[in-house]
């Protein structure tokens, strides 16, 4: 992940891959992709748009989908049933020549976003990978998670902190395959939607405590909290490698992990409580009506 500057923007923009680039051979893909930076659709709405089937557009859709260039970020209820929205994964893409280019200082990290952060940024290297729920139906309640866009917000914010030493993020699906959990975690999502936040969410002092499902409720030594805005950021020493950490940043519903991203995205400002409790509790605001989360504010 590389911020980029427009027109005095700082956009974040992802590297592709192989798989990707031959994903965006296609016209028709690279102006699915185009079309859904300027507004989220279901595939219906781009056949329509781009004079495709609907049986055509699906595929295009799959395709870019499987190549991780958009994901799945809402629902729309269409002709009785349900529709999947989609967007681009990142805001935007790139392709790495190999060129050098001129040398870039980073700012100095803060002590306590140092501190909290530990062994995840050592040396302005990013050891660890960011871990989101899969989009598919998977785990014991066979559910998908619809909060993968977020990933780009949170590996933007560490990559002010340094570079990825590998793969930024990964599936939940991927990392229990692999079983490649003594690493460096942060985990996006809760025990719903992420089966690794499943797996360590008993280590976080601020967890999911309902025990049935949905397990919308997330409790700390001091409250219990239900309200579907209310987000957490924690983390704990990797039960697995006692000289790595684990984070997470989750919500009791999506609103909830919009809220925790937003806060995690003002890190230098809340790191002194993060260090002083390895939690903190914040509410997502919509400040301007529209019911989106576009502010927070701290509980606990």
């Amino acid at each position: 992940m590389r911020a980029f500057r427009e027109n005095g923007d700082e956009l974040q923009a992802e590297e592709l891959n192989s798989e990707q680039l031959e994903a965006l051979s296609n016209q028709i893909r690279q102006q699915i992709v185009t079309g859904l930076a300027e507004k989220p659709m279901y595939p219906a709405q781009a056949a329509r748009k781009y004079g495709l089937s609907k049986q055509r557009a699906h595929y295009h859709f799959k395709k870019l989908e499987r190549s991780g260039l958009i994901s799945k970020t809402g629902q729309t209820e269409k002709s009785g049933g349900k529709a999947d929205i989609y967007s681009p994964a990142a805001q935007l893409y790139y392709y790495d020549t190999g060129a050098d280019g001129n040398e870039a200082v980073m700012p100095d990290i803060d002590e306590d976003v140092q501190s909290f952060l530990g062994t995840l940024v050592e040396g302005r290297r990013i050891d660890g990978v960011v871990v989101a729920g899969s989009a598919d139906q998977h785990g014991p309640d066979q559910v998908r998670a619809r909060d993968g866009h977020l990933t780009a917000e949170i590996t933007a914010k560490l990559g002010n902190y340094g570079r990825f030493q590998s793969r930024s993020v990964a599936l939940d699906t991927e990392v229990s395959r692999d079983g490649s959990y003594e690493q460096n975690i942060f985990i996006l999502g809760g025990v719903l939607t992420n089966t690794v936040a499943k797996k360590f969410n008993e280590q976080f002092p601020a967890k999911f405590t309902g025990k049935e499902f949905p397990y919308r409720e997330i409790s700390t030594p001091e409250n219990t909290y239900t309200e579907p805005n209310i987000g957490v950021i924690t983390k704990t020493e990797n039960p697995e490698n006692p000289e790595k950490t684990v984070f997470m940043a989750a919500g009791v519903r999506n609103r909830g992990t919009e809220a925790a991203t937003r806060a995690f995205h003002d890190l230098e400002e809340i790191a002194p409580e993060l260090v002083e409790k390895h939690y903190l509790i914040v509410r997502g605001l919509d400040n301007d009506g529209d019911g989106r989360i576009d502010g927070y504010e701290v509980v606990e």
